[in-house]
């Protein structure tokens, strides 16, 4: 995407948010958040232990609005860091699609966060996948990294797929699979015919528990994918 067009939007339903970004090396950017009390985003179906029909979408968001064929594979990274210590606290690139026919109680949504989040007093890496409930997965994040790691969220085809990074002790980076889903990002209307679809791209965050959470996404940056390039998975 051009510098020269890229637009922002700051989503703050609190109103108790505030946000910077900077452009680092074009089209590269650095973007911070500084998160008002106990925001979150998650999702959880009736019945759920240990909470029943959860559905939170108040964490502040930077993002840039596309619209793509659905088609279109693209990718998203970053290097998110996140200083907190409270539970839950956490910094994370974003994605959400957008869908008219959304309901109320979270139909039809989908949406996806990958990054730092605390949990059980350490850092974890981590992605909440939620279409529309929210799917959790979490994994330490490494000893060579104290709070922060390089995030890249792929979408090929319907699929979603989450790499984390990070350098070693030799300084050598090394890259893992964090998550696939798939099937995640369907058209929303049958069909074979591609459709254009809308979508906000950007970073998050959020500290359900806590009075003030802050985060960084350095790097930022957001890609189109060419069909014929060679697959990474």
């Amino acid at each position: 995407m051009s510098n020269s067009v890229v637009k922002w939007s700051f989503y703050d339903p609190t109103s108790t948010s505030t946000h910077s970004i900077s452009s680092s090396s074009p089209p590269s950017h650095s973007i911070s958040i500084s998160s008002g009390p106990k925001t979150d985003w998650w999702t959880t179906a009736p019945g759920s232990q240990p909470e029943s029909s959860a559905r939170r979408s108040s964490g502040p968001v930077v993002y840039q609005t596309v619209r793509l064929s659905s088609s279109q594979d693209w990718k998203l990274s970053g290097l998110v860091r996140q200083e907190g210590t409270e539970r839950f606290q956490q910094t994370t690139l974003f994605v959400k699609r957008i869908n008219p026919k959304e309901g109320a109680n979270g139909e039809g949504q989908l949406w996806l966060k990958s990054g730092i989040e605390n949990e059980g007093g350490r850092k974890y890496v981590g992605v909440v996948a939620t279409n529309p409930f929210s799917d959790w997965n979490v994994s330490p994040l490494p000893t060579e990294t104290s709070s922060s790691v390089d995030i890249e969220i792929e979408k090929v085809g319907p699929d979603m797929h989450v790499y984390y990074s990070y350098p070693d002790a030799s300084g050598k980076q090394q890259r893992f699979l964090l998550r696939e889903k798939k099937g995640f990002a369907l058209p929303l209307s049958a069909g074979d015919k591609a459709q254009e679809e809308e979508w906000w791209i950007g970073a998050m965050v959020c500290g359900p528990l806590a009075d003030e959470t802050k985060g960084e996404v350095h790097d930022w940056k957001f890609e189109l994918l060419k069909a014929d390039r060679v697959q990474s998975h």
